[in-house]
């Protein structure tokens, strides 16, 4: 069954005008209401994506240490038991992020933000108490709680997909994008802070920025937004594996965080092995490529809207992200810089662009779904290239980086096929 642009655009609009605002019908309303709710969802973003990174600095140098209570269980090696701590969390988000973007879909996005940010807080705060009890049964049970909540991110994208018209898709995710960035750049610099308190307090303080949230959420986000999607399905994200054409969507944003994520988790290694960094140094070094993805998420894509339709857009992101990731291994001292604002301007358009794109290629189908299968996606790629970069970075850290490349060069085939080639997905390009 095929539908007319105008008849799309149409549907789009009265289904965002009835979860925005049905009691109104002033267009300046209606902009202001939906710049109000973005506004909020941005800001729980940034706080919550904070609150999920402040642990990263403290976790590896306690294992490593190994001489708390904590990292001692069943006489197991320190290592292993932090490698436990670390997929355990990752875990839970896969399994969250596969049936909360659902059940929104269902009980309406703010309810559940609201609930799943409490129990993020919840988690957090059983963590601490772990921590000071050094009990590591209960401080892995609460990392996966954790974790089960903070699937929650998918809530966040559908909101942004449900304001469409009244505010772009593309401007909403580059937007949604650049304050998690920020909160990843802000959470791990807080953590190196706290930590000097007592691990317990980088906890209690990740617990108090999910409440913070929880209640700004509450108050703040209308009721409008527990209004059930009319597009609601029953069963979890996975359950779009089904579909054939979603199926090879996933499968290229699988390729696509397998390749960003060998390089999240291998250019530390790098840079300390080539370069003799210091934790300082790479932490520094991170921050400029967070800055460079926040300011091309702001200020470059709405150029790039401008000028490219949104699969030119996602396929131009993947290429340079790729193209970089190619060049930083023969990098010489501080020319990688190079390669960096490069990355970070490639991952900034494709994670603006490609969200954007899927659902605007379905939006007869329930955001929340939609946007919890890319999460989970996300987090089982970052499994996938942990297991695959650490057997490879065994032999050289280089070659993992490589590898990472060319899985995010598939990736980029896979899309170019199937939209220009193949034209699997039903993407129809905005009015103007």
């Amino acid at each position: 069954m095929t539908f007319s642009k105008e008849a799309i655009y149409m549907s789009q609009f009265q289904e965002s005008q009835a979860r925005l605002q049905p009691i109104t019908s002033d267009s300046k309303n209606e902009k202001r209401n939906g710049n109000k709710i973005l506004s909020i969802t941005l800001l729980v973003t940034l706080i919550s994506v904070a609150g999920i990174a402040l642990p990263y600095p403290i976790l590896a140098p306690l294992f490593a240490e190994g001489t708390s209570p904590l990292t001692q269980f069943l006489n197991l090696p320190s290592e292993l038991l932090l490698g436990i701590v670390l997929g355990i969390y990752p875990l839970g988000i896969i399994i969250g992020s596969s049936v909360i973007g659902a059940i929104s879909d269902n009980y309406g996005r703010k309810r559940l933000l609201t609930l799943t940010l409490l129990g993020s807080a919840v988690g957090y705060s059983l963590t601490a108490i772990a921590a000071v009890s050094e009990n590591f049964l209960l401080f892995c049970l609460a990392r996966l709680l954790t974790g089960l909540c903070e699937g929650n991110i998918s809530i966040a994208r559908a909101i942004a997909a449900d304001l469409h018209p009244i505010i772009d898709k593309t401007r909403s995710f580059s937007l949604i994008s650049s304050m998690g960035y920020g909160g990843y750049l802000l959470g791990p610099l807080a953590g190196g802070y706290l930590i000097m308190a007592g691990i317990d307090m980088v906890f209690w303080v990740a617990a108090l920025a999910c409440l913070i949230c929880a209640l700004i959420s509450h108050s703040l986000l209308p009721k409008s937004l527990n209004k059930r999607d009319k597009h609601a399905e029953t069963g979890s994200s996975l359950s779009l594996l089904s579909q054939p054409d979603l199926r090879r969507f996933f499968l290229l944003y699988l390729f696509l965080t397998m390749g960003v994520n060998l390089y999240y988790e291998y250019y530390p290694l790098h840079l300390v092995r080539e370069f003799g960094y210091l934790p300082v140094d790479i932490s520094w070094a991170t921050v400029f490529l967070t800055t460079c993805m926040i300011l091309t998420s702001i200020f470059i894509n709405p150029i790039i809207q401008k000028k490219l339709d949104h699969p030119h857009a996602g396929l131009m992101g993947i290429l340079i992200f790729g193209s970089a990731l190619a060049a930083l291994p023969f990098m010489v001292s501080q020319a990688y810089l190079i390669t960096f604002a490069l990355m970070g301007a490639g991952i900034a358009i494709y994670n603006g662009f490609l969200p954007s794109y899927l659902s605007h290629s379905y939006e007869n189908r329930a955001q929340g779904k939609l946007m919890g299968m890319l999460v989970t996606i996300f987090c089982l790629g970052n499994l996938l290239a942990a297991l695959i970069g650490g057997l490879v970075s065994m032999f050289d850290v280089k070659w993992a980086l490589l590898l990472g490349s060319s899985i995010t060069f598939t990736a980029g085939i896979i899309f170019y096929h199937g939209h220009f080639k193949a034209k699997i997905w039903p993407f129809v390009e905005k009015q103007a």
